[in-house]
């Protein structure tokens, strides 16, 4: 198109996720188009000038370098696809940073913060009115002296960043940006308290909050705490919502009209224009990292955020995971720094009593049952005194697999190298990975035998012997099968706050934000299920989920009592996990994560191939292999560490193989570098035809 005096341009990210298109383009803006930095765009891309979106990263007011392009060769943008920006400055800035932190396009990290849209590109909407609710007046509650420090510390370093802002913005003195708090306070010990009057300060002074909170801890009673202290301006967001719904909070956000959100990691995102807290609750879940591109941390994603934005940052836990624990610590030197504040004791003053039962000495003593004696004996003595229990055991469905004991075959998916697991409910074998099922064979599939058996043990199951051994007790169960829907979780949990119940049997989704006054017992089932899975945060995981579970017990005025069932009893984990001693966890697998020089002393890079043909997969993994070998002894410092590669923990999802292949480093920055031009490296011999190559740095999960 011919360029006319005072034509303006826009540099523009093309909603395409191809890495081959993942750079900028400048498109010419037509005269008497209103454009704004963050709005989105329909252009003409490709030789066919097919009309796709794009979104403007910057309106420019002086024509491009002809030495870079010719002015005749750029095209005009068809029209604006919206009359709002759908980026604050903030995000766009954020959004930049997220790309080369995750390793993943630009359009695939816009279309991350962006609100979701319909198949057409339009953004859809609602029928359903928002219903305005009054704050109620606040209850009277007079925070322990810990619980003030806390407000008072976390009101202090918001008012530092806001005055070195300031001062920034007037002199140039460059700000102060050290904003993460670390909030350790055991289960019970009112860190939710401290969130709502740390909010109520910032919102007083005319900014906005985001917390986020695991999803399966997202629960009615969270909500409604925060809705009652403050009314209207909050807005929860999650994954059940439809997309008109979500999009509905995302323009309250935008417009100002609502001041504080409140949903899992993705509500890091709100598109709010003056931001002053970002609280992260339960910031030792591995949810907070996606698994899906861009596979970003929204714990790093908050802190950056609020970087950009001179906001604070608060991560909350009774377990801290060690990563951020060792961000407080003095030892910590790259790292950005955490403030260190505690809680160290429960509101209350009381903790439950823990007690550990070796299931190797019931099975010694003749009980073949999934329940210890003295579980079953605390279990009765709860349901006689009309307390609550609440039992756990992290696996749903009713059996583990299915086995012949003849030929030893096991029933497993034909798209996934995964077992299938029973439902009693739907007497159905699922496959947890893909969805595929079957009817439960009568015959072994491969021999024909009839000696089919079940084996191993989910919530089904549990739930079949409480009935089977409290059989005019009422039992609620609590898992992905028993909350679909929108209203499944809260349906579930008002039951058994109303008392439907006495017990409730659950996975994990029981194990976090749970508040009933009447629940006296807490089981777990299995207390060694998460300890031996080949990762090296194992352990963590272990402690971490049995103190959380352990701190649903006792939290009103009845005692508590909590019985954990292992075949492991003298391990580390359960025993440290039994005392809830934090501390002393910290130190002892600190010593075995820098013995094995993991994080944090380390960074872990992991490439995964995936494709439908795994000899093809495997052969090009060796190849990269070989090029990291070689580059590595080439290395001075010799600075990497390439751990061999191996078939990933499920090696085939819907019919994808998947293969890894890990390297160390103690620095981040040469480890990206030294990862990134060994893949090149690799590509320049070999396109890759068919595979598609994932890059994670520092995985939550080793897949």
């Amino acid at each position: 198109m011919g360029m006319g005096t005072g034509c303006k341009f826009a540099l523009v990210c093309v909603d395409v996720l191809h890495g081959d298109v993942d750079r900028l383009f400048h498109y010419a803006i037509p005269q008497g188009m209103e454009l704004e930095n963050g709005m989105r765009v329909r252009v003409p891309f490709g030789n066919r000038n097919k009309p796709i979106f794009g979104y403007v990263l910057e309106v420019l007011n002086t024509p491009p370098d002809e030495k870079e392009i010719l002015l005749d060769k750029i095209k005009a943008i068809d029209s604006v696809a919206d009359d709002f920006p759908v980026f604050t400055k903030d995000t766009l800035a954020l959004a930049v940073w997220m790309k080369e932190k995750y390793y993943c396009t630009l359009a695939a990290v816009l279309r991350c913060i962006a609100p979701g849209a319909k198949a057409d590109g339009r953004f859809p909407t609602t029928r359903r009115k928002r219903v305005e609710v009054e704050p109620q007046p606040p209850p009277d509650i007079t925070l322990t002296k810990q619980q003030q420090a806390a407000v008072d510390k976390i009101i202090s370093v918001a008012g530092k960043l806001q005055r070195n802002f300031l001062a920034y913005e007037k002199r140039g003195i460059p700000p102060f940006f050290n904003n993460a708090i670390l909030l350790h306070g055991v289960t019970g010990s009112g860190k939710t308290e401290v969130y709502l009057h740390a909010i109520q300060k910032v919102l007083a002074e005319g900014r906005q909050a985001i917390v986020l909170v695991p999803e399966i801890a997202l629960t009615p009673q969270m909500v409604s705490l925060f809705t009652a202290r403050f009314g209207s301006q909050v807005a929860v967001t999650h994954s059940r919502l439809t997309q008109g719904e979500r999009f509905q909070i995302w323009k309250l956000a935008q417009g100002g009209e609502i001041s504080l959100v409140i949903g899992p990691r993705s509500a890091v995102f709100a598109p709010f224009a003056n931001l002053g807290l970002i609280v992260i609750d339960e910031e030792h879940e591995h949810t907070y990292h996606s698994e899906t591109t861009p596979k970003y941390d929204a714990r790093e994603v908050a802190i950056k955020r609020a970087e950009l934005t001179n906001a604070t940052v608060v991560l909350g836990s009774a377990t801290p995971s060690l990563e951020s624990y060792f961000r407080t610590q003095n030892e910590c030197s790259d790292l950005i720094k955490y403030e260190l504040l505690e809680l160290p004791e429960r509101v209350n003053k009381t903790n439950p009593d823990v007690t550990v039962l070796d299931m190797r000495k019931e099975m010694a003593d003749g009980n073949p049952s999934l329940f210890a004696r003295q579980f079953q004996t605390a279990l009765s003595e709860t349901i006689e005194a009309g307390r609550q229990a609440i039992l756990f055991l992290n696996r749903r469905g009713h059996s583990s697999f299915v086995s012949c004991r003849w030929c030893g075959f096991v029933l497993a998916c034909a798209q996934c190298r995964v077992n299938h697991t029973y439902h009693s409910d739907k007497n159905r074998m699922v496959c947890h990975y893909c969805g595929t099922g079957t009817t439960l064979p009568k015959d072994c599939p491969a021999c024909g035998s009839k000696h089919i058996k079940l084996y191993g043990m989910g919530t089904q199951k549990i739930e079949e012997e409480v009935k089977a051994l409290f059989p005019d007790t009422g039992v609620l169960r609590m898992d992905m099968d028993t909350t679909r829907g929108k209203f499944g979780h809260a349906k579930v949990l008002d039951a058994f706050r109303k008392g439907e119940a006495q017990v409730m049997i659950g996975t994990q989704m029981v194990a976090k934000g749970l508040d009933f006054p009447q629940v006296t017992m807490v089981g777990v089932v299995a207390a060694d299920m998460s300890l031996h899975t080949g990762d090296f945060r194992a352990a963590e995981y272990t402690f971490q989920l049995l103190t959380q579970v352990s701190g649903r017990a006792g939290r009103a005025m009845h005692s508590g009592k909590v019985f954990l069932q292992t075949y492991s009893p003298e391990h580390y984990a359960i025993t440290l996990a039994q005392q809830a001693d934090y501390k002393n966890f910290y130190a002892h697998e600190m010593g075995v994560r820098r013995a094995m020089v993991y994080p944090p002393f380390s960074h872990v890079f992991c490439i995964m191939f995936s494709g439908p043909q795994e000899k093809e997969i495997i052969v090009a993994l060796q190849k990269l292999m070989a090029i990291m070998n070689y580059c590595n002894e080439k290395d001075s410092q010799n600075r990497f560490i390439v751990i061999g590669m191996s078939p990933a923990f499920v090696s085939k999802i819907k019919n994808q193989f998947r293969w890894k292949l890990l390297v160390k480093c103690c620095q981040e920055e040469p480890l990206k570098a030294f990862v990134l031009y060994c893949i090149k490296k690799l590509k320049e011999n070999d396109p890759l035809t068919g595979i598609t190559v994932h890059l994670t740095l520092d995985p939550i999960m080793m897949e």
